[in-house]
């Protein structure tokens, strides 16, 4: 096991696939990087493309942060999300194609960009035979956080993040979740102006995805621009100012979230149980009520998607009463991002692999 495995030094000339963890909390602005791209965005892509032998693993991808938001990456695992991140954060060269952050080419100039950006891999990486304390204590000295102030920072975001009683274990008997948050914990201290987490709940209970949730949303507050890669809606629905959807190496779209499920025909989704399976004259009858509808069926449901579920639904019920169907219950939901990555890729998000 490699000891630097974990942080790419900020002075020093970096080598990605010896240092793997390419962080920094100095903010350089456009006007300060002798010449740089002047940009609107605190991340950009144009025709960013990344090819793996024979695989392309991002074709032509334009995406663009707006300053201190949570954008969200939401994609299956395979769909690019990794891929992008570490193209961001100067792991990867791209095929082709330009990538800025803050208005600093990741190609060109590297090293500043990993002097503005922290990110929380993936998979979790850390000194194997250290303590998570004497891990955060290294980190936070390698980026000018102050002495005085570095102790008591590294201590309250441990307990924030319930590490705080493993703080004297050593990092390789940490379980999955515990280095998870350590990895989290990572980039908290360091408040970067870029935040990257790829994945960061994954092998995370419930109770510790609020607690990490709650803590990037905070980051976010504090002035930190924040990308998340994810393929859990929950975690989507949770944390995202707008969404992404990432799927075969391509922006299918992005936007806010009561944006991206207006946009879906109908709006509101209304299941109806009855007490018999629906006959097809129901169905036919249900289907010639008019309006901005999609109806599906199988056995005792019915599932609608309709633009206003209060006029929808009135008209529905009188026409099971005349066809003497029984209802047995309705639900009436607003459509989920499961629902808006299906209406855009036409693909259920959880039937990828």
């Amino acid at each position: 096991m490699r000891l630097v495995d974990n942080i790419l030094p900020r002075f020093a000339n970096v080598d990605p696939e010896r240092d793997l963890n390419a962080v920094g909390s100095t903010f350089l602005s456009p006007t300060q990087t002798n010449g740089q791209f002047p940009s609107l965005f605190a991340v950009e892509t144009l025709n960013l493309s990344k090819r793996y032998g024979k695989t392309d693993a991002l074709r032509g991808l334009n995406f663009t942060v707006n300053e201190g938001e949570i954008m969200v990456i939401l994609g299956p695992n395979g769909s690019g999300k990794t891929t992008l991140l570490m193209i961001l954060c100067t792991i990867l060269k791209p095929t082709s194609g330009t990538a800025r952050v803050v208005g600093i080419d990741v190609v060109e100039e590297g090293t500043k960009v990993r002097e503005v950006m922290g990110i929380a891999f993936q998979e979790a990486r850390g000194f194997w035979r250290h303590k998570p304390s004497s891990i955060l204590r290294f980190h936070a000295s390698m980026f000018d956080i102050d002495p005085a102030k570095r102790q008591d920072l590294i201590e309250r975001t441990m307990k924030d993040l319930e590490l705080w009683e493993s703080r004297d274990k050593m990092f390789m008997h940490l379980s999955g979740g515990q280095a998870k948050r350590l990895e989290t914990a990572k980039v908290l201290i360091q408040q970067p102006k870029l935040a990257i987490f790829d994945e960061p709940t994954s092998q995370v209970d419930l109770r510790g995805k609020r607690k990490i949730w709650d803590k990037i949303r905070e980051l976010r507050d504090q002035g930190s621009t924040v990308i998340v890669a994810t393929n859990e809606v929950r975690e989507a629905e949770y944390l995202a100012d707008r969404v992404t959807i990432l799927h075969q190496g391509q922006r299918v779209v992005c936007d806010t979230i009561p944006k991206l499920k207006d946009a879906i025909a109908g709006g509101d989704i209304v299941e109806v149980d009855f007490e018999d399976p629906v006959s097809g004259k129901l169905v036919e009858d249900l289907n010639g009520l008019g309006g901005d509808m999609s109806l599906s069926q199988e056995g005792n449901q019915l599932r609608a998607k309709v633009s206003r579920a209060e006029d929808w639904v009135p008209k529905m019920t009188s026409a099971s009463y005349v066809a003497g169907a029984k209802i047995a219950s309705i639900r009436i939901t607003e459509p989920s991002l499961d629902d808006v990555f299906l209406h855009f890729t036409g693909k259920a998000l959880a039937d990828q692999p």
